[in-house]
């Protein structure tokens, strides 16, 4: 009598039909789940591997439910001897994706080859038609290999015991906390569904009770529900997409699949009536979630935009930084060229202006009048460059924080006055009249570098003189008694500028209209009496105008004491 016969179609067939439908509905969710993974993570490491541990996990549950379900004596005995060596290679492709997903990175030659060899005498002893010693008619069970069976167990024990090692490793690593999380939750829930299998595949094969291990395979959805939520939620293959499209379908095979094993018309009904209303409602969340998923997509496009854009934007600085500082490097050498310049021509100068004045002074013997008027102008030129090799020495220090100010507290009237009286004959051969005045509310007093100031009112008047034909130049001297400030301005009926002009005035080597008057100048007196003021004064300076041909007056502001 054929007891395989019996046992399926009459002795235990609500087990064989139990049987069936434990192993059926994982196999598909397990293949779709994989393959899903497999082709939305772009064929990754963790992708491949965990497909192989997936297929490898579908073949043992195929060999296991044809046992159960086939009455074919040869059939079962064949299946049976390939599942311990298929059970070791899922158990090692576990531990293979356990490594890999923890290191984030494929595991090394050393570790690939200790797997190949664990395998090689489970592999020899299956092909070699050892891993069974005989069949049990009787029970309709075959006779499992004692060495294999330990082999099994050592193996499996030692893989559950490094997969331990990970998981309490991973719960100390100073890791991010959501990878922590995926680690934590991916690694237990592989531990978990390997040693519930590992253990009840064990005792039913001491004990004959292979029930046991049926009802093991129930852990299962346990086990995807966790993969689920860490391949969707955490994210553990960097995608988040049609997650919800996967557990709806899920939930459709599943209702789908007790077609098979429900009894009466009534219930088949039944169930119909569930997959159709299922499937409705399916349509309308796939349409829902088509549209969330590529707002989602256009989302992350624009994240990866942005995040381009963000690199090239620092790409960007980074050069701008490079060039500004080869820029303040160039700058650097520029000063220290201008100021050793400066510093070379100083001397020859000095002496030439020495000597052409002694000259014009007669200490070497009368000249005549040609001879006279050669060397006054080799005089002016000469004095003429010293002033500009002194602005260029200036402008070096204060660039470079070498200018030094000798503070103290002084009648601020004094120096336009003087100047005023000074240069008022330069202004009368020139048919201009400059004069001074004051508000009347001497005393002037200020605190500062009284040379220094006394430069840059200089400057303020000699200009008024050069960029004016005609008219007057007055000096004027205001004190403010409320706010505490003392002004000089020097107003006069010149060729006045534009507001463009006025706006670059003050900037360095900037003559603006006035180069075409006079070209003489070196375009730093109004920088330098910019920095002097303001940096080394804490004052201010300043230019109106009312437009071209209209006058200008220059103007410095400093505090009264």
């Amino acid at each position: 009598m054929n007891s395989c016969y019996l046992f399926v179609t009459t002795i235990n067939k609500d087990l064989v039909v139990l049987a069936s439908y434990a192993h059926i509905i994982p196999i598909i969710l397990s293949l779709a789940l994989a393959i899903f993974i497999f082709i939305k993570a772009k064929f990754n490491i963790y992708s491949k591997i965990f497909l192989a541990f997936v297929v490898s996990f579908c073949l043992w549950l195929i060999g296991d439910l044809i046992t159960w379900t086939t009455t074919d004596y040869h059939v079962i005995y064949s299946v049976w001897s390939f599942l311990d060596f298929i059970e070791i290679i899922f158990y090692v492709l576990g531990l293979y994706f356990i490594i890999t997903f923890v290191q984030e990175r494929d595991t090394k030659w050393y570790i690939k080859l200790m797997f190949t060899l664990l395998l090689i005498t489970p592999f020899y002893l299956t092909i070699t038609g050892q891993s069974v010693t005989g069949f049990n008619q009787p029970a309709c069970e075959a006779n499992n290999n004692n060495f294999l069976s330990n082999y099994k167990l050592v193996a499996e024990s030692i893989i559950l015991l490094i997969i331990l090692f990970y998981i309490v490793r991973s719960f100390f690593k100073q890791k991010d906390k959501k990878i922590r999380k995926a680690d934590i939750i991916v690694l237990s829930s592989i531990f978990a569904f390997l040693s519930v299998f590992g253990i009840t595949e064990y005792i039913s094969s001491i004990t004959g009770v292979y029930e046991y291990n049926l009802y093991s395979l129930f852990i299962l959805p346990l086990f995807l529900v966790t993969i689920i939520y860490a391949v969707f939620e955490l994210d553990i293959f960097n995608f988040k997409m049609l997650g919800t499209h996967y557990l709806v379908a899920g939930l459709v095979i599943l209702m789908g699949g007790q077609l098979f094993f429900v009894n009466g018309a009534a219930d088949q009904l039944l169930t119909i009536i569930t997959i159709i209303i299922s499937l409705a409602i399916s349509i309308i969340l796939y349409r829902n979630l088509k549209r969330e998923s590529d707002q989602r997509v256009h989302i992350e496009k624009l994240s990866v935009d942005l995040e381009s854009s963000k690199m090239r934007l620092e790409e960007s600085n980074v050069k701008l930084e490079n060039a500004n500082e080869k820029l303040q490097s160039l700058d650097k050498l520029k000063t220290e060229f201008l100021s050793l310049a400066s510093h070379q021509l100083r001397s020859p100068l000095t002496a030439i202006i020495g000597y052409t004045s002694m000259l014009l002074d007669g200490s070497f013997g009368q000249m005549d009048d040609k001879q006279k008027e050669a060397i006054d102008r080799v005089y002016q030129s000469s004095r003429h460059l010293s002033t500009t090799v002194e602005d260029l020495l200036n402008v070096t220090k204060i660039e470079q924080g070498g200018m030094q100010y000798i503070m103290a507290d002084f009648d601020f009237e004094k120096a336009p006055k003087d100047l005023t009286a000074d240069l008022s004959v330069t202004a009368k051969k020139k048919g201009l009249k400059l004069t001074f005045e004051t508000d009347k509310k001497s005393p002037y007093m200020v605190k500062g570098d009284m040379e220094k100031i006394r430069q840059v009112i200089l400057n303020f008047i000699d200009n008024s003189i050069k960029y004016t034909k005609t008219g007057t130049i007055k000096v004027i001297l205001t004190k403010d008694e409320a706010t505490k400030k003392i002004r000089l301005s020097i107003k006069d009926t010149g060729m006045g500028m534009t507001p463009e002009i006025k706006a670059k005035l003050f900037q360095k080597f900037s003559r603006a209209e006035g180069g075409k008057v006079n070209a003489g100048g070196s375009g730093l007196g109004l920088y330098l009496a910019k920095k002097i003021i303001e940096e080394g004064h804490k004052g201010k300076v300043g230019v109106d105008s009312d437009g071209p041909d209209k006058g200008s007056t220059f103007w410095m502001e400093l505090d009264a004491i």
